[in-house]
């Protein structure tokens, strides 16, 4: 009998560690229901649909930094060395790039041509079919894109890097300063506004950058707006800055932690995110804060209406844990 009990008791414990072991992968790529044990996960995904934040996937070994889509069915993540994650309307799924360069920023004008600014000048084209790398002929950290359409596609990072795509060219752009560039916003060519350190704002007009004069010198993350009249700017300690044309002001965020991204759908339904799992939300008139329910790091946010805007972010301490030195260091603090 004895014999019998211990033999019982080892099949048990096999069958538990393949459970385990199936569940982690089984969460780790999306391939069943999430449960709300995320905590202690590298990366999280969610969800807002127009009253509640929910949890969507959590992800180990990836810290996704951005999200951008189409529809609800066609949804891309990036993250860390190269990672890539598509939604489909069902589930998400690891997508291989080739590329083991950390991915900062993507945006794209049509589903088939997206485009994906990283680290060490890295900039990756989708044409519906697969991801090919384009040469720039630069090494520089790339923090954001954004374009108007196929042949007109503008670059930030680095030492106020400016690159300017313009179908078959790499144009570089004089940008006037040395500091690092990190979001870029505009509603046309001649009309573009970049933002980065020490509360560089710039502008352009078609022709030439132009440095904007407002009263912060904190690091400024993200810039978005609805029209010329209405931009928002986010940045370190809780930094919101409006500019309606005339002036940059400052608005009261409600909070002092880091913001990193800024989304919206209209000039009443804005949202930032940042440290410390921090989500704001913008009506028209003043900022609240929204329980996000994590404590990660949010640094994504993308969105097609009002019931349906997905965040994306990762654990810093795990982040530290795997690497000894990032690039962006200075952006984590």
């Amino acid at each position: 009998m004895k014999i019998i009990r211990v033999f019982t008791l080892s099949v048990l414990l096999v069958l538990q560690q393949f459970v385990v072991v199936h569940t982690y992968f089984a969460e780790e790529w999306g391939l069943k229901e999430q449960t709300p044990e995320v905590d202690q996960c590298d990366s999280v995904i969610l969800h807002y649909d127009g009253k509640t934040w929910s949890t969507v996937y959590h992800g180990f070994n990836m810290w996704l930094h951005d999200i951008y889509g189409f529809d609800d069915n066609n949804i891309f993540a990036i993250s860390n060395e190269g990672a890539l994650l598509h939604y489909d309307g069902k589930s998400w799924t690891n997508i291989d790039t080739g590329n083991t360069h950390r991915f900062n920023r993507i945006w794209g004008s049509d589903k088939d041509d997206i485009y994906i600014a990283g680290d060490y000048g890295v900039v990756l084209h989708y044409d519906g079919k697969e991801w090919k790398k384009r040469e720039i002929g630069l090494d520089d950290w790339l923090s954001d894109v954004r374009g108007f359409h196929r042949d007109d596609i503008f670059f930030v990072g680095t030492m106020g890097r400016i690159l300017n795509y313009r179908g078959k060219n790499w144009e570089r752009h004089n940008s006037g300063t040395s500091s690092w560039l990190y979001g870029i916003w505009g509603k046309d060519r001649n009309n573009m506004y970049v933002v980065g350190d020490y509360g560089t704002i710039l502008s352009y007009n078609g022709e030439e950058w132009k440095k904007h004069i407002q009263d912060t010198n904190k690091k400024l993350m993200s810039i978005w707006g609805t029209d010329l009249n209405n931009i928002f700017a986010v940045g370190a300690d809780g930094t919101v800055l409006h500019y309606d044309g005339i002036i940059w002001g400052q608005q009261i965020s409600r909070t002092d932690n880091w913001l990193r991204k800024i989304w919206g759908i209209d000039k009443n339904t804005v949202f930032a995110v940042g440290d410390q799992g921090t989500i704001i939300h913008y009506n028209g008139s003043e900022w609240t804060l929204h329980e996000s329910g994590t404590d990660h790091l949010l640094s994504g946010i993308w969105g097609n209406r009002n019931d349906s805007i997905y965040v994306v972010g990762y654990n810093p301490a795990t982040l530290y844990y795997r690497i000894s030195y990032s690039p962006l260091g200075a952006r984590l603090r």
